[in-house]
């Protein structure tokens, strides 16, 4: 099996493994190693250990030299220049009118390549950027768009625990969390609660979720119902670490808590015949009926409609003798009327009578009084 030593080359971030070959190297030691960019300086993290070649992942490259103080030097150099790199990095950006933020800058071990790290909301055209940046710092300028998580890793701080952050201090890499892992977990799902620095889901979120998880599998879920000291009742709640439940007892109403030893889950017919005990102790009063609307709209419809005739002539007073000789004869109701004449038989055209002489009509009143003496009958000898 092929002999290795793992370094890393920042603070935080992946594990490479590389051939040290006849050096002894210690943890802690600083070495020069060769990679796709050029050489770079970095930390022995593990000492020379004998590792499977299943495990090794592409070309295993060799340990150039040990480092010495003139390196160290000379990488504190590269960074100290960082505040002014950045500095005028910023410049032209403003020039160039692009919507970028720059976050860090970093120069390679030989000074050879020029990295800046930026946010962007959106995909950027930054060639024309790039052009003027070789042209002012005379090195190879790469630029690399980042995420929120990489750019907390780059600037570092301290989490809502106080302490560093894990990924700006020993994560090798990103863990993959879920909002369902804080529900396993019974934290609250207030996102000023569980996310980081970085506006993302806390990376300690997945450090006990298996041990949640397999903790959670000895307690019985939430709606069993269990036999308790107190009489049956029905898990509400669950205290994971604790091992212990919170039962609302199906007699009393009240709830308790109590360790999961001391508790047994019922069978089904038991939790059955508990819970309708429950619900008819439980169960409210009848409510008091209330009249329809509108019955009193009903009520005076059927008033209205009653038949009085009868009782209210006894109310009325009776005709005297005198007002019955002045009373006149009523003329017939409808009903009393003579029925309706037959037709007549037709007649013929010459048995018919003669049809008298239409009168000529009268003159309107306001008509001119020349008028009227005109349209005047003549008399008796007059043409």
């Amino acid at each position: 099996m092929p002999v290795v030593i793992t370094v890393r080359f920042k603070d935080s971030g992946k594990i490479y493994s590389f051939d040290p070959g006849d050096l002894e190297l210690s943890q802690g030691d600083y070495v020069i190693v060769d990679t796709v960019r050029g050489l770079e300086l970095a930390r022995v993290i593990a000492g020379r250990q004998e590792v499977p070649e299943s495990e090794i992942i592409g070309e295993l490259k060799p340990v150039v030299r040990r480092a010495e103080a003139s390196d160290l030097e000379r990488q504190r150099l590269l960074h100290a220049r960082h505040d002014e790199v950045l500095a005028r990095c910023a410049e032209k950006i403003r020039d160039h009118n692009l919507p970028m933020n720059l976050v860090k800058a970093e120069y390679s071990f030989d000074g050879s390549r020029l990295t800046f790290y930026f946010t962007a909301e959106k995909r950027v055209d930054f060639r024309m950027l790039v052009r003027d940046l070789a042209r002012t710092f005379k090195s190879r300028i790469e630029l690399r768009q980042i995420g929120p998580r990489d750019e907390a890793k780059l600037l570092g701080g301290l989490g809502p625990c106080g302490r560093v952050l894990c990924c700006a201090s020993f994560l090798p890499d990103y863990a993959r969390v879920s909002i369902k892992m804080a529900k396993d977990q019974d934290l609250p799902l207030n996102p000023t609660k569980i996310s980081g620095v970085c506006g993302r889901l806390l990376c300690c979120l997945s450090y006990e979720h298996d041990q949640y998880v397999e903790m959670r599998t000895e307690l019985p879920r939430r709606g069993t119902w269990v036999q308790t000291p107190d009489g049956p009742g029905e898990v509400v709640s669950q205290h994971v670490l604790k091992q212990q439940l919170i039962v609302q007892l199906a007699g009393s109403g009240m709830i308790e808590t109590y360790d999961v030893d001391s508790v047994e889950v019922v069978s089904a017919h038991d939790a059955a015949s508990a819970r309708a005990r429950q619900s008819d102790a439980s169960s409210p009063a009848s409510p008091r009926v209330r009249p329809e609307r509108g019955e009193r709209r009903k009520l005076r419809d059927e008033i209205d409609q009653y038949e009085m005739g009868e009782d209210l002539s006894l109310l009325e007073d009776e005709p005297s003798e005198l007002d019955l000789l002045h009373d006149r004869p009523r003329p017939p109701q409808r009903d009393e009327r003579r029925p309706p004449r037959s037709p007549r038989p037709p007649q013929a055209a010459d048995e018919r009578p003669p049809t008298p002489p239409q009168r000529e009509a009268a003159p309107p009143e306001d008509a001119h009084p020349q008028q009227r003496r005109r349209r005047r009958k003549p008399h008796r000898g007059e043409d």
